[in-house]
């Protein structure tokens, strides 16, 4: 039988190993910043538009961070290297339209499926093969395609709100000149949040707030077949998307990970995290990069950054009962501006990786156009067709390359 837990340094020596640099704490400190100017803004912001009530809304964004962060303690500590588990930010995209169509009960059991599948496909050893045979580029190629809406949401709020966005994009462009030790997402969420108060008059007084620990919100599974065709299909292709390109990362940086229990780690942490309402969990690309960076420490060293990033993400998450409700209230331009310009890092990487090795150009284009396409085909949306026809594009165009 295969292992669960494939080798790695263990636990015994982690007194001895920790050697904690104030890069890696700064790391973790830029990394928290992205995922209160980006990731949680984009998961409150999906969680509006699904109609939640603030209980559950705080529920969604909360249990697959807090589920993600605990799993992504053990995987760094156990393996010294920078892991960080999170809702997939690439299937926030794919969730839009689905909670127009099904309850949030069948929602719910097309996450369990999905983390059974990913769970599965880790254990078996299968996510191993994938990573072998599955061109990077062609994945990459439909990330920043399906991440390119963000992008043009930068464009259509400055348009509709021409001041607020001239302010906000200009700090973020101007704040590098002034200091480097600041991220301009620092900057840019700060004077998102001053324009929103002076110039849309916005009040963060809520009866919604909650002042005290959150807590999540328990919700049973409804099982259906066209939900686990719509819903727990292109999530699970999600995930391992997101698994790839943070392996994708990681390997960049000089790591060895071992895909195949990863895999198996994210399953469990969905199917956890689903009976809180929280989505697939999955490896963080764009996090992963901050915290595994060379501006993270020295290599050995960096898995400490991620753990101090770990515990802080548990306590953001005991206080979304307060962060959640005054996100909330900020202005959908403001919040679409600040999420646009703290996916730019991640637009840019996977486009680069898509197309700056020169490999599989043509799938990695059509898996692009597909994914920016967002086009829905017999219930599956635009991410699944973009990775099956860049494929097969590449198959019949550049075979050789393949090989």
């Amino acid at each position: 039988m295969r292992p669960l837990i494939e080798p790695g340094n263990g636990f015994k020596n982690i007194k001895e190993d920790w050697r904690c640099s104030s890069q890696a704490i700064f790391s973790a400190l830029t990394a928290v910043v992205f995922v209160l100017s980006g990731a949680i803004p984009m998961l409150a912001s999906v969680a509006n538009n699904a109609g939640m009530t603030s209980k559950q809304a705080i529920s969604f964004v909360m249990c697959s961070m807090l589920v993600g962060a605990i799993a992504s303690i053990f995987a760094s500590l156990y393996y010294r290297t920078p892991f960080y588990f999170a809702a997939s930010l690439t299937a926030i995209v794919v969730l839009n339209p689905m909670f127009e169509t099904f309850s949030l009960a069948e929602i719910v059991g097309g996450f369990i499926v999905a983390g059974a599948v990913v769970f599965v496909i880790g254990y078996t050893g299968l996510m191993g093969w994938i990573g072998k045979h599955l061109p990077l580029p062609i994945v990459l190629g439909m990330v920043a395609g399906v991440f390119m809406s963000y992008g043009l949401d930068i464009i259509a709020s400055s348009t509709k709100d021409a001041l607020s966005g001239c302010i906000i994009a200009g700090v973020f462009i101007a704040f590098p000149l002034i200091t480097k030790k600041i991220p301009p997402h620092t900057a840019a969420m700060a004077v998102g949040i001053i324009c929103a108060i002076f110039l849309h008059k916005t009040t963060f007084g809520s009866d919604d707030i909650e002042i005290g620990i959150s807590h999540p919100v328990i919700a049973l599974p409804d099982f259906s077949g066209n939900v686990l065709l719509t819903v727990s299909l292109p999530l699970v292709i999600m995930a391992l998307a997101d698994i790839l390109k943070g392996y994708g990362v990681l390997k960049s940086n000089g790591y060895d990970l071992p895909l195949n229990t990863i895999t198996a780690l994210s399953g469990i942490s969905s199917i956890l995290a689903a009976f809180g309402l929280g989505h697939t969990v999955s490896l963080a690309g764009p996090v992963i990069a901050i915290l595994s960076g060379k501006d993270a420490g020295k290599k050995e060293s960096r898995y400490t950054g991620a753990v101090i990033y770990c515990i802080g993400v548990v306590i953001i998450c005991l206080l979304l009962g307060f962060l959640i409700p005054v996100i909330m209230n900020l202005p959908e331009t403001i919040i679409n501006l600040i999420c646009g310009l703290a996916m730019t890092g991640l637009l840019t990487s996977s486009l680069q990786g898509a197309f700056g090795a020169g490999k599989c150009q043509m799938g990695a284009l059509t898996a692009f156009l597909l994914g920016l396409s967002k086009t829905t085909l017999l219930g599956i949306g635009a991410p699944v067709w973009a990775l099956v026809f860049g494929l097969i594009v590449s198959l019949a165009m550049e075979r050789e390359q393949l090989k």
